[in-house]
């Protein structure tokens, strides 16, 4: 016989509660009050009873798959019983509700219908001087009632673990996104700046070669940096400053500003981005504050965000007098990575130092209020 493909328990939401629906069965001993029965009559509905309930009972232990042991057990005593007592119609609707909850759309209805047909021939041949109401009325309402009170919680529990698996998968391809994220930004990160210390490296090799000490040494002062910018980023990224977003970041950055001396001005709405352009953006603003830090001798930065129709623009800018801007690493990777999410870096000096960034309108997945 098939059965509904789930891993879950038979009537497992019941599970923990199976033994209030047996208040129900007491309708079982109703006709010991208006029939005269014989002692081994009560007996063997007694021992009816006894199998019964701990049919039912056993029913909520086994996996679904094997439900159709007790429930095939309970008809068994449902249909031998029925000749002594018409409370047997009480079984029926028990097998009503156990039928529901495990088999398929197509097992249920055939189960139905055989229990349907059993009572009909019951009420025809068994009990035709048994007014209706007394046995085929209260197994038919019972058995049709609870089997789907039992069908529709089997759909409401299989969509809970369909919910279930959902999230669960949300979550793995959650975890999975985050996990290329780290790498990428770790490519990004570690590309620029290995290809710097190789070069500077070969060339403060060719230069000890040429006994030009001074200038080895000044490559190796630069390597010395570049490892420890490089470091510093790693651990960002890998200590996963992308929980804090962009605005968390923002913030920080503004602190570490306003702890140097310098009057921060930050201007407009933060917006959320795709990982890949916050990701962009937190690195380009943090170079730019430690650009500021170490060469500018201004007193005042701006950070304003401005979102038109068409583009986001990021603009960071300080009062300070710079004559020119090397194109160091630095800034070219940043240069790199805003070109790989079609935006652009745009820097003047005319007027104090102006970094400004241009990211294309879809990388904003939802505009700040």
């Amino acid at each position: 016989m098939q059965v509904a493909s789930n891993p879950a328990k038979c009537v497992d939401p019941y599970r923990s509660r199976s033994w209030i629906w047996l208040i129900f069965s007491i309708y079982y001993f109703i006709p010991l009050y208006y029939v005269r029965y014989s002692a081994w009559e009560i007996g063997l509905q007694i021992i009816a009873y006894i199998g019964f309930i701990t049919l039912y009972m056993w029913t909520f232990k086994l996996p679904r798959s094997k439900g159709w042991i007790p429930i095939s057990l309970i008809t068994l005593i449902a249909v031998g019983i029925s000749p002594i007592t018409v409370g047997s119609s009480t079984f029926f609707s028990f097998l009503g509700v156990l039928i529901g909850f495990t088999y398929t759309t197509r097992i249920l209805l055939i189960l139905m219908s055989g229990y349907v047909a059993i009572i009909l021939l019951f009420q025809l041949f068994l009990y035709d001087n048994i007014p209706f109401q007394f046995f085929g009325l209260p197994a038919l309402m019972g058995l049709i009632t609870t089997s789907v009170v039992g069908f529709m919680e089997k759909l409401r529990e299989e969509n809970r673990i369909q919910t279930l698996k959902s999230k669960q998968e949300i979550e793995q391809l959650a975890v999975i996104a985050e996990r290329e994220r780290i790498a990428r930004d770790l490519h990004d990160i570690l590309g620029h700046t290995l290809s710097s210390i190789a070069l500077k490296a070969e060339l403060a090799e060719k230069l000890l070669s040429q006994e030009k000490v001074v200038d080895a040494k000044e490559h190796i002062r630069d390597l010395h940096q570049i490892a420890r910018n490089s470091l510093s980023l790693v651990r960002q990224t890998v200590s996963g400053y992308k929980h804090r977003g962009l605005t968390g970041e923002v913030i920080d950055l503004c602190e570490k500003i306003r702890q140097q001396g310098f009057i921060v001005d930050l201007r407009g709405n933060i917006p959320r981005l795709t990982a890949r352009a916050e990701t962009a953006v937190i690195l380009a603003l943090t170079e730019f504050t430690t650009n500021l830090l170490r060469h500018s001798n201004a007193s005042h930065c701006e950070i304003h965000f401005v979102d038109d129709d068409n583009s986001l623009h990021i603009c960071v800018q300080d009062n300070g007098k710079v004559k020119q801007i090397e194109q160091g690493n630095g800034l070219q990777g940043i240069q790199e990575r805003l070109a790989a999410i079609a935006g652009e870096l745009l820097i003047d000096i005319t007027n104090g130092c102006r970094f400004d960034i241009r990211l294309p309108k879809s990388e904003i997945i939802q505009a700040a209020p």
